[in-house]
């Protein structure tokens, strides 16, 4: 489709023309022509999008200015959201709180559970449950040592009652 062939397009069902393919591509860029707007030339069978011809090129899309500064207030932006990203990785919360309740029970159990649940969220980064994770393993640890202090307390008691 040569430039000096006579170019044909339709805006709005007005049929306009004759133009020179250059110039019907300045009417696209500029965007007077949409891309879903009819053109035709001779040589084709029907009227076409113009989006659909070769070289035409689509029109440029213009984005809207930002909204005036005092919209937002005296910095000029939106203000943030406190929303964090989604956690990524597999949740370890459920064995967190397992853990958690373990060490006021039974404290080998929750200790266990805390370190296991420790070890998948340094794994996988999801720092869910972290917090009730560490208490499940201190509180372990507390109530293990006490346990380990009073057995050895008994034990000496038992065997200083046994000397006598």
């Amino acid at each position: 489709m040569a430039e000096a062939a006579g170019w044909y397009y339709a805006v709005g069902g007005q049929r306009q023309g004759p133009v020179g393919f250059e110039q019907l591509r300045q009417l696209a860029f500029s965007g007077q022509i949409g891309a879903n707007d009819l053109v035709w030339c001779e040589g084709m069978a029907d009227w076409q999008a113009a989006h659909t011809v070769a070289g035409l090129g689509q029109p440029r899309v213009t984005t809207p200015p930002p909204p005036p500064p005092s919209q937002y207030g005296y910095y000029g932006a939106a203000p943030m959201g406190y929303a964090s990203a989604m956690p990524s990785g597999q949740s370890y919360n459920g064995m967190a709180i397992a853990g958690f309740v373990l060490s006021l029970t039974i404290p080998l159990l929750g200790l266990i559970f805390s370190w296991i649940a420790l070890s998948g969220i340094k794994r996988t980064g999801n720092e869910e449950g972290k917090g009730l994770a560490m208490a499940g393993m201190i509180i372990s640890i507390v109530f293990l040592s006490l346990g380990c202090l009073w057995i050895i307390g008994v034990m000496t008691c038992m065997g200083a009652a046994t000397r006598f």
